[in-house]
């Protein structure tokens, strides 16, 4: 029997599902092979998946905290954990929680170091911090608990337990690093989450080529698709967006994010586009546009209804153009696109618009085949803003 292998999911897993499918889709497994388990646990299950194969899809993704094996010896396991010195060892429980879940974890480490012992195997184990019932990923990495031994996990559903044990866990590290110390931001204009940049380049179903953001900004996105391997393109009518991008690649490459990436920044208005740009994007192979449009400054406030739909009919302004020049202009075929379309809070509730009021019946909206008819949305909490995420292919 294959092993059976699961992720879990962060903040958002209907983002997380339909990035899995989409990161699996690229590399040849049908989303068949993803089952769900209860909100935000992931199985996965295929006869060509290895430890190495599933733990380089995981290091692709954004929106996953978690991948692990699931442990059907759970006896076997503790002795076949035995590392050099002493071993180190976490429990976390995943899914669904009790009340007594704290004094139960304790328990159960003391019941898995007496075993250990009886093998003459020394240990230390390491608790959730407070209330929670999981490590955390900077006491995971802290305690060297993947290197010095193991985590073990409970995972919880309809109160059927299973048992797991972690392969890796999410590089927190090196997306707060690409969020915080890159030289070049302008948070006047607002930034894109890494995490959730990841996640966009992921929906487009590739494993490699060229992406362009028309929209760069500080480069939020190509940054996160150069660290993936992909070529890009990186455009903005702003030059400081544009200077910022480039400052930002050269960082990512000193420190030794990315290597051998083709890229390209350049200033270009959407609005006014230059016609030479547009003869060189013409006879430039493009597989994706991944984007993020300025949808206004950071709001901190409850907006008018007058305030919102101004700030929308400059969206849509944007993507019309884009689409025309996709179109028309620089005539791609086959070419996807992954895009925000904002909602704006207002006195009266919440206000967008539709897809379908920017593209026509030649683009074909993915949302419902990797999604599972599932909204893809992202926002923080209290926001003022939601991002509504689209996954289109021109035919």
């Amino acid at each position: 029997m294959p092993k059976q292998y699961f992720f879990e999911a962060g903040t958002f897993p209907d983002l997380s599902y339909t990035e899995l499918v989409s990161t699996f889709s690229a590399f040849g497994f049908p989303k068949e092979n993803i089952t769900r388990y209860g909100n935000n646990i992931f199985f996965v299950q295929n006869s060509k998946l290895t430890d190495l194969a599933i733990t380089n899809i995981f290091k692709r993704l954004g929106g996953a905290i978690r991948v692990g094996e699931i442990i059907k010896d759970i006896d076997s396991f503790y002795t076949q954990s035995k590392k050099e010195g002493k071993l180190t060892f976490g429990i976390s429980i995943l899914g669904e929680s009790k009340r007594d879940d704290s004094s139960f974890l304790k328990k159960l480490g003391n019941g898995i170091k007496k075993q250990l012992k009886e093998y003459r195997i020394s240990s230390r184990f390491v608790l959730p911090i407070r209330e929670n019932n999981a490590l955390n990923a900077a006491q995971v990495i802290k305690n060297e608990i993947l290197e010095k031994g193991f985590e073990l996990l409970i995972i919880r559903n309809k109160g059927q337990e299973i048992y797991g044990r972690t392969i890796d866990i999410q590089d927190l590290e090196g997306f707060v690093s690409r969020d915080t110390q890159r030289p070049g931001s302008n948070l006047e204009m607002g930034t894109l989450p890494p995490k959730l940049a990841r996640m966009m380049v992921n929906f487009t179903g590739l494993s490699s080529g060229t992406i362009w953001d028309p929209f760069c900004g500080s480069g939020t996105i190509p940054m996160e698709a150069a660290v993936l391997g992909f070529n890009f393109l990186a455009s903005d009518v702003d030059p400081r967006a544009v200077k910022d991008t480039d400052s930002n690649i050269k960082w990512l490459s000193q420190e030794g994010y990315i290597s051998d990436v083709l890229y390209q920044t350049f200033k270009f208005d959407i609005l006014k586009p230059d016609v030479e740009v547009i003869k060189k994007l013409r006879h430039t192979d493009i597989d994706a546009i991944v984007c993020e449009p300025f949808m206004g400054p950071p709001q901190t406030k409850i907006l008018s209804e007058t305030r919102a739909n101004e700030l929308l009919n400059d969206v849509k302004g944007l993507y019309r153009k884009l689409f025309e020049l996709i179109d028309l202009k620089i005539e791609k075929r086959g070419i996807k696109v992954v895009m925000i379309v904002p909602s704006y809070k207002t006195r009266n509730g919440w206000i967008t618009f539709g897809i379908r009021d920017l593209v026509g019946k030649r683009w074909i909206i993915r949302n419902s085949e990797y999604s599972s008819g599932r909204d893809l949305k992202w926002s923080r909490k209290n926001s003022i803003i939601t991002r509504n995420i689209f996954i289109l292919e021109r035919s």
